[in-house]
Parts: C-alpha cells; structure tokens; sequence
C-alpha cells in the first residue's frame, strides 16, 4: 500500500503557496527575534559595564554577560529538540517564545549582575528551543524544489534582527539615560516574539510527524490538505511505523558533520559578533573610556555590518541554496573565512592602520559566512536525519554550536587581553580549515530530493 507515500508526495510536489508564506512568517518572526536577542547585547554591554549598579569591571564577569544566552540556548536546543521527537513539533511550539518574551522582559529590569546573567540564561532557553522545532517545521512543510529557499527565508530573517538590534539601541543611547538605554534594548525584543505565539500555537502538526512517528494517516492528510487547499481521501485511519530510524547512534558520522561543523562555526561568528565592542575598541574606532561613544560606535558598526555584508549575504545564499546545493556553500563559505581571518592574523597591524579597510574585510568575513556556514548548519540538520530524530538531531548540532558560541564569547575578552585581535584571528583560521574538512568528509548534498532520499529514511510501513 502507497497511500501513506502518496500523502508525503503530494505535499513534495505542491506549488508554493498562502499556506507556506504563512508558515515562513510564523517561524521567521522567531528567528527575527532570536537574532535580536542574542546580539543587542553586543550594543548594550558597553553601557552595562558602565552602569554604576553594576561591578562589570573583570574579563571574567564580562564574558559571563555576554555568554550566558548561549549557555541557555545549548539547554533550550538540547531540551526542546527532543520534546519535539517523543510529543511532537506542534507540541512545544509557541512555548519557546513565551519564555523567550518573559525573560526579555524580566532582564531589562535586573537590579544586579547575577540577575542579568541568569534572566539572559532562561531567555536563551527560549532561542535554543526555537532552532530545532521551527527548522523542522518549516522543512517538513516545504515541498522539494524550494525547501532550501523556505527554510534560508525563514533564517535569513536574522539578518534584520542583527539590523534592527543596532538601529534600536543606537536610538535608545541618543535618546535615554545610560541606565535606561540599556534596559530598553533588551525589553524590547519580547516584542516581535510576542506577535506570532498565537499563531504557532495554532499550525497543524506536520504531517510527516503524523505520518512517520504516530501512523495517523487522517492528521497526516488534513495537514497537507492546508498545503494544497484540496481534500485528500483515505482509506486508513492508523498504519504501523517502523522504528529502525528513530535510533541516534545510526548516524554519529552525519552527527560529527553537523554539529561538529555548527560548533566550528559559531566559535567564529558569535565570537566576535558578540564582542565586535572590542574588536572596534582594539581598532580605535569604539573608545574604552567613553562608554557611550563606545556603544554609539559599536551600533554604527554593527549597523554597516549588518546592511552591507550580512543581510545580503543571507539573500545571495536564498538565490544559490537549491542550484548549487549545501554542501558546496558550507566548505566554500568556510575556506573564504579562513582566508580573511588568516589575513588579519599575518597583516594585523597595517590593517589596523586604515579602518575602513578593517571593517570592510571585517565585513566580508560575515558576507560568505552568511552565504555558506551559518545558512548550511541550519538547513541541513532538517534534511540529513529521518523523522523520528530530526529535532533530537537539530537540537545537538545547534547546541553544540552555542556551545562553540558560549566558549569562545566567554574567552575572547580574556584571550584578546593576552595574544591581541592578532592571536583571536589566528585561532579563528584554524577553526575555518578544519571546519572544511570536516563538511567535504561527513556532510552529503540534500538538494532537490524528499526528505526521505536525503535522510535515506526506512519505509514507515511495517513489513
């Protein structure tokens, strides 16, 4: 019996239509957020570690600040991406958005340090858990020929909450006193979370879920009659699944590939996204004495960075990800970074020299990170793993790239304090090339195939 294929191949097939770009927002808006969350801190640390109540004084506490998101995010995405394999996707989705609005909230209202530090920590919950369950979603809806493009959209949306970070707390440093400028850029990221909690809480489970882990064929058929807008007509209600698929240790190559890339990555990129206040200041273009000039200048900055390198950089991949694949975009991004970052580690000086240089190299960096690694390392994990682990999967590979991203967050101020920006790059160089060997040896090309090619996903029939 094909019936259950024949559901899954009408979904593959289905134009793109109302129903995905109501899905593409509905995650994206996530990513909006998540973006706006983990990098206004960027802006607002300067201020924080000059807030008077604070005592930021130390590398150690400066880190911490600047870390403890990722640290929630490692948790959220590990937690959430299994819930999203035993109850289902549809099951925890909307709830890491109402974390993620809590805690935005309470932490702009932080009276110490440590409460900082933890409510950042528990709005990272919310960030982790939203990687897993709204990659997944949104590949399980997409149909074949434009799936990279659906989940990049939903992605690329980051760029614009890096954009939005920087205008919003350029804004609230020319408009607010320093201890309110600072509060209002985190408070205001429970805002475009809050807009789709509703909305989440509503979409259907997906139907390859339905179909592959539960056997309900009728849950199956209604979700990809939203997709078609035509009635599908079975004959079963309930088949039986196979369960060789749901076990993990099938596929600690593919596991090695996806997160050992993703960790690889964000070492690199939220390493020094997060800390760009010291990479500018190191450069004389921030001030370290002057802690609203220092945040001014890091706003501006993050703000060329963001509109002239990363938010195209998120839309040439949205071009390229189903023509030239993933594969090829994840070791080519990768070998382009270590390039630049083994640049600034052997020209550091000279470079330092001349600014607009600097930050226009600076800026490619993020360019081809955005039209490779940082695209690749989300997508894939939703198309490289069957359906009964695909958000386990995801939730590892992602957690583990915040675990790079929390390592390396924390230990910049303090290894840029000992080696300079010079030493930063040269680690960073050596991050890049192993993470190309890493893609050519363990990751598969995904583009244009079902799920269940890419996966190389056991019938869901029983026999």
């Amino acid at each position: 019996m094909v019936e259950d294929q024949n559901i899954l191949n009408q979904a593959d097939r289905a134009p793109t239509g109302r129903f995905h770009l109501k899905a593409i927002f509905v995650a994206s808006m996530g990513f909006f957020t998540d973006a706006y969350d983990l990098f206004a801190i960027s802006t607002a640390l300067p201020l924080i570690v000059s807030a008077s109540v604070f005592d930021v004084t130390n590398h150690f506490v400066q880190g911490l600040v600047g870390a403890a998101v990722l640290i929630g995010a490692v948790i959220g995405a590990l937690t959430f991406g299994r819930i999203g394999d035993i109850r289902g996707r549809k099951y925890v989705y909307g709830v890491e958005m109402a974390i993620l609005v809590t805690f935005a909230v309470i932490s702009a209202f932080s009276v110490n340090i440590w409460m900082l530090i933890i409510t950042r920590l528990l709005l990272g919950i919310g960030i982790g858990g939203d990687y897993p369950i709204s990659s997944t979603i949104m590949s399980e809806y997409s149909n074949v020929k434009s799936r990279g493009k659906m989940v990049q959209t939903v992605f690329a949306m980051q760029g614009f909450g890096l954009l939005l970070g920087a205008v919003i707390g350029l804004i609230a440093i020319h408009t607010m006193p320093v201890n309110y400028a600072w509060r209002f850029m985190l408070g205001f990221g429970a805002i475009p979370a809050a807009s789709v909690i509703y909305l989440r809480r509503k979409i259907k489970e997906t139907p390859r879920y339905s179909l592959q882990t539960k056997g309900d064929v009728k849950a199956a058929a209604a979700a990809v009659e939203d997709i078609t807008g035509s009635k599908i007509d079975v004959k079963d209600s309930n088949i039986n699944v196979s369960k060789k698929s749901g076990i993990l240790t099938k596929y600690i190559a593919l596991l090695i590939g996806t997160a050992g890339s993703w960790f690889l990555f964000d070492m690199a990129f939220y390493g020094t996204s997060i800390n760009n206040s010291i990479i500018f200041n190191a450069i004389g273009y921030g001030s370290v004495t002057n802690a609203v000039l220092s945040a001014s200048n890091t706003a501006i900055g993050n703000i060329i960075i963001a509109a002239a390198f990363e938010i195209p950089g998120y839309w040439i991949a949205f071009g390229l990800i189903d023509r030239v694949g993933r594969k090829f975009l994840q070791w080519m991004g990768f070998g382009v970074m270590g390039i630049i970052y083994l640049i600034f580690a052997l020209a550091f000086a000279p470079l330092k020299a001349d600014i607009p240089l600097f930050i226009g190299l600076y800026g490619l960096s993020f360019l081809f990170a955005n039209i490779g690694p940082n695209s690749t390392t989300f997508i894939l994990p939703t198309e490289l793993f069957p359906t009964q682990v695909r958000t386990t999967a995801h939730g590892i590979s992602a957690g583990a790239g915040k675990t790079g991203a929390a390592i390396f967050t924390f230990a910049l101020p303090s290894i840029e304090a000992a080696l300079g920006l010079k030493g930063v790059f040269t680690l960073l160089t050596g991050f890049s090339f192993i993470a190309v060997i890493i893609t050519l040896l363990f990751i598969r090309e995904t583009k244009q195939k079902s799920l269940e090619q890419t996966s190389r996903q056991d019938s869901v029939m029983a026999h």
